[in-house]
């Protein structure tokens, strides 16, 4: 879909929710916000970052790819605010994988940990979302919408399995791969191949699923502490009910930054356990800046998505040079105190004030 329809499809979904809930009385409701739970659901936004982050490390190291905690923060960070402006989570995935690519980390084990990290999360969603319609719905969520929770579910079961069956692989190998172009086909194996790996990983795939239930539990209380800060305390179990939908709703990649869809579907959603539609749509609006707000520190990262490895391998030399400088230094220190002279008065190639030939 261009990005011209997607801007249609958001203004023309937002027009739907404008016409349907009484503004005056989003108003009212928006005006009273608390701002103490408002702030509450800002620290959990960015305890959701924090999560997110250390899921993609771990799939990264399982790769072979080493990278401290904070570097890939500063990744994410730059790419959830890029990713703000573009449709779904296709656009943050692009721009994750670009950055490290930039910095010189090699293009086949990040592309295939970053898929393995989005294709996770969405099937783990899903697979949430059926399970909760189906202990905790009752009569309360339509049948077409139920329908559609589990077929989107066993759709991407159903590809997860084909995807890892050794007769289907075989198959991909031999029919498929040869009719990749040629200047593809090595880099494109090279993906497939690294992020199929997993499937043999028990220890990661562990730490990605523990991972994955506190990521679920910190948007569970999220969604908790958006609904106090608009004056409605919303038990746990009906959140766990219509939240997991929503969030499938919003991966759709038909709007821009899931305006639109999102406040549709918390309008539609949020009635099934009855919640008034100026309520719905002042939590989506809430959702809005409040997960915008803990992208914003982003804004200070974008030379990290912009780095090349140039850039970082002159840092590494510089950084390897004072570190060099420091040691000398500290050597010469210790020789004076011995009474000999500096390292540089020996051998006058190794000051770093020598003139250069």
């Amino acid at each position: 879909m261009s990005l011209p329809l997607r801007i249609v499809v958001s203004l023309g979904l937002l027009a739907l929710v404008i016409a349907f809930a009484d503004w005056s009385e989003v108003w009212r409701v928006l005006r009273d916000v608390r701002l103490d739970w408002a702030g509450a659901a800002l620290l959990l936004a960015f305890c959701d970052r924090l999560l997110m982050n250390a899921r993609w490390q771990i799939l990264l190291t399982g790769r072979g790819v080493a990278l401290a905690f904070g570097r890939l923060l500063r990744v994410q960070l730059a790419a959830n605010f890029l990713g703000s402006f573009l449709p779904a989570s296709i656009g943050v995935d692009a721009v994750r994988i670009a950055a490290l690519a930039r910095a010189g980390h090699p293009v086949a084990p990040v592309v295939a940990s970053t898929l393995v990290d989005r294709a996770s999360i969405v099937l783990a969603t899903l697979v949430f979302g059926s399970a909760a319609v189906v202990l905790l719905a009752e009569a309360r969520v339509p049948a077409e919408v139920a329908r559609f929770v589990y077929a989107m579910t066993a759709i991407g079961l159903i590809g997860c399995a084909v995807c890892l069956h050794p007769a289907v692989r075989r198959w991909v190998r031999a029919a498929l791969v040869p009719r990749v172009p040629e200047r593809f086909r090595e880099p494109v194996t090279r993906i497939a191949v690294a992020a199929l790996a997993y499937a043999g990983e028990r220890r990661t795939l562990a730490a990605v699923g523990m991972t994955t239930v506190a990521v679920f539990a910190v948007r569970i209380l999220f969604a908790k502490s958006v609904a106090l800060a608009c004056g409605v305390d919303i038990p746990i179990a009906d959140l766990l009910l219509v939240v997991p939908i929503l969030w499938i709703a919003v991966m759709l990649p038909v709007t821009i930054g899931g305006i639109g869809v999102q406040d549709a579907s918390y309008v539609v959603l949020m009635a099934l356990i009855g919640i008034a539609a100026p309520v719905a749509v002042s939590m989506s609006l809430v959702e809005h800046v409040v997960t915008r707000l803990a992208t914003l520190p982003g804004v200070l990262f974008l030379s990290d998505v912009a780095r090349r490895r140039g850039d970082v391998a002159r840092r590494r030399g510089d950084a390897a040079r004072r570190q060099g400088d420091a040691e000398r230094n500290a050597g010469d220190v210790e020789r004076r105190r011995a009474g000999e002279p500096p390292a540089a008065q020996l051998d006058p190639s190794r000051s770093t004030t020598a003139p250069r030939k």
